[in-house]
């Protein structure tokens, strides 16, 4: 309901033009007083019938277009499609947060029994409700379980302490431990709040890259060759204790494969930061980067 008024025209307006049905999840009231900034749903799902889903990172607007170059917010990013029993899943989050911003229930297409390809997978819901700190406790597991590797894309990374503590060990056991992020970022304060603590894990062992324009939205973890989880959710603060999330987990199969091979692609176009290029930094720069972090619990 908040990110709505970002757009003008409204988009309501339009879908309600169309016929098309819409709720605003948890909008601004004057009466009953109701702003719930910090509480938005930040899950992107697409559900067609009870045959396949789409969902991942990937926002719906035209400014966001990675193909109209001249456009200075153009946006690359990671998209996946999904089919068989995995669609239940995805469409029982859906029919929740319905019924939760709308108060109508939806009744389900039914469920696909039959495998559509070789991976196994499963659909997460994190958020501030009784899913809270699910997808905090999944990262964790998955890294914890890591033999050879952890490969991280987010755009904007200001993990919990427990979650940069993960990535410290696994990278001291002497695997290979790697996170991509933006050169540019389209939130220049979350930019510079996380270069105030990239010291941290590259003292340890984590390698930190900076992918160049355009800017990159994707949210990619792959543990191993076993394991990739994709989804709607940032490595900080109000992605995974704010925000309502929607994440997917793939096990085992040449999708995990695939991803590895885009990650390793877009590691070898990367610049890697040293430890040297952050103490470079000139004062002002530091003091900007230290003021910004302190607003990290709400970025």
């Amino acid at each position: 309901g908040v990110g709505e008024l970002y757009t003008r025209p409204r988009i309501r307006r339009t879908l309600r033009k169309r016929g098309i049905r819409y709720a605003r999840f948890l909008p601004p009231r004057l009466w009953p007083p109701t702003f719930r900034l910090n509480l938005r749903n930040h899950r992107k799902m697409l559900i067609i019938d009870n045959h396949t889903a789409f969902v991942g990172g990937m926002n719906i607007g035209d400014r966001h277009l990675v193909d109209l170059e001249p456009n200075p917010k153009r946006v690359a990013d990671l998209h996946f499609v999904a089919r068989g029993p995995i669609v239940a899943q995805v469409e029982q989050l859906f029919i929740r947060d319905w019924e939760f911003a709308s108060g109508e229930h939806l009744e389900r297409m039914g469920e696909v029994k039959e495998p559509a390809g070789e991976c196994a997978c499963r659909c997460i819901s994190d958020g501030p409700d009784e899913d809270i700190d699910r997808l905090v406790g999944v990262l964790l597991a998955s890294i914890g379980a890591a033999r050879e590797r952890v490969w991280v894309m987010t755009p904007y990374f200001l993990p919990p302490r427990e979650l940069i503590g993960a990535l410290q060990a696994a990278a001291l056991q002497g695997l290979d431990v790697a996170v991509i992020l933006p050169e540019e970022n389209n939130l220049p304060y979350v930019h510079r709040a996380t270069r105030h603590m990239l010291w941290e894990p590259i003292r340890r062992g984590v390698q930190v890259y900076y992918q160049p324009p355009p800017f990159v939205h994707s949210k990619v973890l792959i543990v191993d060759d076993a394991y990739a989880q994709v989804g709607s959710a940032n490595w900080d603060a109000r992605s995974l204790r704010l925000n309502f999330e929607l994440a997917l987990e793939v096990f085992g199969c040449a999708a995990v494969e695939d991803l590895a091979v885009r990650f390793a692609q877009a590691r070898a176009a990367s610049k890697q930061v040293a430890l040297s290029d952050l103490e470079a930094r000139r004062l002002p720069k530091r003091l900007i980067d230290g003021a910004a972090w302190l607003m990290s619990p709400y970025l």
